[in-house]
Order: structure tokens, then sequence, then C-alpha cells
């Protein structure tokens, strides 16, 4: 089991890296494809005056776009794939099942109450106001994943803790650099410093904050360190600090 969560553990560490690599472009995809979609709708409101069922031939073609859109934006974090995710569906919703479901009810009867003996005919939303709406909430929800992704400390809550910009250690490259007062360094594996509880908890660490020599480093939990690091833990929990493998989209601890 330990073999299998390692495995899956560098997995998704390289398809992160991958799309970390080319940030710009996925961003850039991302703003696209949400101004074609939002191009797309107002193409398919003017030509459904002339003809509506050219909403059922154009359906097909806003699938891919919104897929394409929650690809770009997923792996930035939880927050942006719901966000990503409950987006594209209410405007899949707004722009064609409302309409779709509103032709299967034409057909029904007007809805009548009778309240205190008094008939009353309840005139029924109109279908245009309720796919507006659809699509507005699921635009306004795509704007604010992207917002999110592009400028995560601007939903910042007053008072939050933002996650110190430490340097990234890496015992080959650092090894040789690093001056303990000795000439030799003995190094010992990150899994060494951590408790038994801690071992099966830091399986979702990116990185964990690791004290070596007087600097403090982002130290990935399948390193080697000097012997005599120090692992940082919060001083009122006692848990492990550092950045989780999957980040809640706001770049904190």
């Amino acid at each position: 089991m330990t073999k299998i969560r390692k495995e899956g553990t560098v997995f998704i560490d390289r398809i992160y890296e991958w799309f970390d690599r080319r940030s710009k472009f996925w961003a850039s995809i991302s703003l696209l494809t949400l101004a074609s979609v939002i191009a797309m709708h107002v193409f398919i409101i003017f030509l459904t005056e002339i003809n509506h069922q050219i909403m059922q031939e154009i359906g097909p073609l806003v699938i891919p776009l919104l897929l394409l859109f929650v690809f770009s934006i997923f792996w930035r974090g939880s927050i942006q794939t719901f966000l990503s995710l409950a987006g594209t569906i209410t405007v899949y919703a707004g722009m064609f099942y409302v309409y779709a479901r509103a032709s299967g009810l034409e057909t029904l009867p007007p809805i009548i109450t009778n309240k205190l003996g008094v008939g009353k005919i309840v005139a029924s939303s109109s279908t245009e106001t309720v796919a507006n709406f659809y699509f507005l909430v699921g635009m306004l929800a795509l704007i604010l994943c992207i917002v999110i992704s592009l400028n995560p400390s601007f939903f910042r809550a007053k008072g939050t803790r933002v996650r110190p910009s430490y340097p990234v250690w890496s015992s080959k490259e650092a090894q040789e650099k690093m001056e303990l007062g000795t000439n030799i360094v003995m190094l010992v594996p990150v899994a060494g410093l951590l408790s038994s509880t801690e071992r099966y908890l830091v399986a979702k660490y990116k990185y964990i904050v690791v004290m070596i020599g007087r600097t403090i480093y982002f130290v990935s939990p399948e390193d080697w360190v000097p012997e005599g690091s120090i692992v940082i833990r919060d001083k009122e929990s006692g848990s492990l600090l550092g950045i989780p493998k999957i980040g809640d989209g706001f770049n904190v601890w």
C-alpha cells in the first residue's frame, strides 16, 4: 500500500508540475474559452429570433468549450475545481437545458389554485427569465474562478495567515553548499523526523516546513535532510506546517 501511495503521489506531482510550467498558457485558454462561451450565447440569442431550431444545432459546440475551461483550470486548487464544474453545469442549463425542459411543458394546462373559494391562475416564470438567471449565475462562478486563480490574495479574509515564501530544499543541490560546522554531513530521511501518526498524514503535503541549520526550508516529505534538522509544527495544535498537494486556492497554511 505504501508503494502504491508513493506512486500515486509522484503521479499527481508530475501532473501539477506539467500544468504549472505552462501556467500562462492555461490562463489564456481559460480566458479565451470564457469569452467564446459569452460570444456564442449572444450569437444564439440573435439567431433564435430567426430560427428556434438553431439552438439544438449549436448545443454540441458549447460542450467542448465548457469542458476545455474545466480542464484548463481544475489543477489550480479545490475551490477552482468546484467553481468551474458548478459554473459550467449552470451555464449549460441556462443556455440549453431550461429551454429543452420548457419545450416539453408547452402543452400542459395552466396551474390553477383555489384559496378561500376564489379561483386564481398562477402564471409560471418566463422561460427566458429562468434561463438567463441560470446563465448569469454560472458566468459569475466562472469569472470568480478565474479571478481566484489569477489573484488569490484578492479574496483573502482579513487576519488570514499568509504562507511564507521559504526556499525549497533539495538534498542533491544543497548538500555541498551547506556549512554546518563539520566536513561530513549525515543525511536522514524526512520520515525519520516524524511520529508514526505524522508519517501517514504527511502524504497529503507537497512540502513541509523544516529548519535546517539556521534556515527554514520547504522540504519534500520524500527528501533527505541533514541530521539534526527540526520539523516545525503549529504552536497551538502541534500539526505539521506546509503546502498541501491540493491547495484551497487562497495560498494559506
